[in-house]
Parts: structure tokens; C-alpha cells; sequence
């Protein structure tokens, strides 16, 4: 794990991708490379929980998790194979690839309740996004991962983000562009229910076209009256396509109205993001800046993001830099 920083003010933490391997999974990874990344972020004690995609040579894709110090260093021991232990009611009730596919984490906690997301992937004719909550001693899998269900959504899904308002009522940002946001009922224990809540234009006449609209990324956290929601975007580069992150707020009372947005992008991985390591799982995509977790931190954010398609990093960025990197509206 290396620290590094640049004349953005962000400092930022790259993890070493052998140190993040669980010892059920050292064989697979002994035998090629290993990608370690889209990380997602989440306060635990006076640490951190930190959950992860893994590819290892066997193509599986794989999630695992593990513990940070104070100083977001990882803690011996505590690297967890949190995919081996997830298990369907019924072997046959989805496609085969959703037992061996387990891409892009979140965290989430709602009240005394941990949750792990994961989406399996992009595939014909509808892929799947999951919840599933997680024993807070032994993060071990409680009963059922929970399908998110929607009556109008895309037959291929990612990214939705999900969010406690003061009334501890859940919702999910569905859409960046336009601000969709879905109410979650989270007390069925077969599914994830969500509706349509709100719908609001949302025309981002500040950030820089080339980029198009703003995708789903770490989870909206409440700060200063509003919730924060560091996203990630998608544009074409000569040598293919360039994931870059921003930020943008909304309002911390329904109907949740964005409040600014980006007019620049954030440069998270800084130095990280030059020069890959390992051969490319996507052969479309250039580079990658992609964000899974935020926490203020004080006067700063902490960020966990994936780089590449194959590391982990987690950058600290003073909040001003944030707002800088905002209008705000009205």
C-alpha cells in the first residue's frame, strides 16, 4: 500500500492487490494475475470495512471484503471471501451467471442493519442487482440475497445507489440524468421493492458535454443539510473509453431536488490511473476512474475507488475541492 499526492490536494492510498487476497483464493491467484478493485467504503469502529471485486485467473468474478485501520491500512487477518459464502433459495431460479458473476460492491448500513449490493454483470436479456445483509460481527451472509425490483426499469441495470433520509425512510437514486429516485421497501425478505418516488429535469448545463450524463457511484452521504453523491461519467478517448469521476448534491428533504451541479471532472487517482499493470478485461476501455464509497472525514472526503479495472485506491480530498468543482443552481 503506497500513499502519493499532487497539486489537486488530494493524497491518496493505493492498495497492494496480493495483500487483498483471502487464503481460500491464494491457489487461483498463484497461478496468474490478480485484479483487485471497485472498492466501496463504510465506517466500522474506529475503522473501516472495505469490500472489493477480485478476478483471478480463473475469470470468476469474485467479492471480497476486508477491515482498515484508522490509518487505512489493511488489518492482518481480516481479508474475507464474502462471494463464497452467498447462497440463492433455489439453484435454478436465475441464469447460471448470477452464481458466478458478483461485480461493482456497495456498503450500506440503515439503522443496526449492514447491506452489501452487487449487480451480476451485463448479460442478455436482464441482468440482476442484489442486496444482502450482513451479520455486523461476522459479516457473514444473513438468510437470502434480496433481488431490486423495479415495475419500470432498463433490462440491463447498475449502479443504483441507495439513501436514509432524517426519517430513516430508504430511497434509491435510480438516474443521475434525470433525477429519478426510487422509494425502498426494505421489510419484504424475498426482494428489494422500489417505486418511483420522484422525477425531476435535471439539464447539467455546466459540465462540459464531451462527458455525457452523470452515472451512478459511491452512495449519497448527508453533510451540511444535503446529500453528496460522487458519480462517474463515460466519454470516448482516442484510445477508447475514459471513465472520469464528479460530484454533484441534492436536497436532504424530499422530493430530494439537485441543488448543484459538476462543472468539472475530479481527478480521484491523480498518478494511480497512469500506465496499466495487467492485461485489460475490457479492450473498449481506456481508463477508468470509478468511485464506490465516500465519508467526510473532518474537513476532507475520503473516496474508495477502482482504477483501471484493476487496483484499488482510496483518495482524500479537501471538501472545498469538492465545491469547486460544483455550480450551484437556483
Amino acid at each position: 500500500m503506497t500513499a502519493s499526492g499532487n497539486s489537486t490536494d488530494a493524497e491518496r492510498i493505493e492498495f497492494d492487490s496480493e495483500e487483498l487476497v483471502p487464503d481460500a483464493w491464494l491457489p487461483a491467484a498463484a497461478a496468474g494475475p490478480v485484479w483487485a478493485f471497485n472498492p466501496a467504503l463504510i465506517r466500522a469502529g474506529q475503522g473501516w470495512l472495505m469490500a472489493y471485486r477480485m478476478i483471478l485467473s480463473d475469470q470468476v468474478r469474485r467479492l471480497a471484503m476486508c477491515l482498515l485501520d484508522d490509518r487505512l491500512r489493511v488489518v492482518p487477518g481480516s481479508v474475507f471471501a464474502i462471494s463464497d459464502h452467498i447462497r440463492f433459495p433455489a439453484a435454478d431460479r436465475y441464469p447460471s451467471v448470477v452464481h458466478s458473476w458478483f461485480a461493482d460492491p456497495r456498503l450500506y448500513r440503515w439503522d443496526d442493519h449492514l447491506f452489501l449490493y452487487w449487480n451480476s454483470g451485463w448479460h442478455e436479456p436482464t441482468n440482476q442487482q442484489f442486496l444482502h445483509e450482513l451479520d455486523p460481527a461476522t459479516w457473514s451472509p444473513k438468510g437470502w440475497p434480496r433481488e431490486l425490483t423495479c415495475s419500470d426499469r432498463r433490462p440491463l441495470e447498475k449502479n443504483w445507489v441507495f439513501f436514509q433520509d432524517a426519517r430513516r425512510v430508504t430511497y434509491c437514486v435510480y438516474s443521475v440524468t434525470p433525477h429519478r429516485v426510487l422509494r425502498a421497501t426494505l421489510d419484504d425478505g424475498e426482494a428489494v421493492r422500489c417505486e418511483e418516488f420522484v422525477r425531476q429535469e435535471f439539464a447539467l448545463c455546466g459540465y462540459p458535454p464531451c462527458h455525457g450524463g452523470l452515472r451512478g457511484g459511491a452512495p449519497p452521504v448527508f453533510h451540511e443539510g444535503r446529500f453528496w453523491s460522487f458519480v462517474h461519467s463515460i466519454h470516448d478517448g482516442p484510445d477508447g473509453y475514459r471513465y472520469e469521476s464528479a460530484a454533484y448534491c441534492f436536497a436532504g428533504d424530499p422530493p430530494f431536488a439537485p441543488l448543484a451541479e459538476p462543472v468539472a471532472t475530479l481527478d480521484l487517482a491523480g498518478q494511480c490511473r497512469s500506465g496499466r499493470r495487467l492485461p485489460q478485461l475490457n479492450p473498449a476501455v481506456a481508463s477508468v476512474e470509478y468511485p464506490c464509497g465516500a465519508a467526510i472525514d473532518g474537513d476532507h472526503w475520503l473516496v474508495s475507488l477502482g482504477v483501471n479495472d484493476e487496483r484499488c485506491v482510496i483518495a482524500r480530498i479537501p471538501h472545498a475541492n469538492v465545491v469547486a468543482s460544483m455550480r450551484m443552481l437556483g
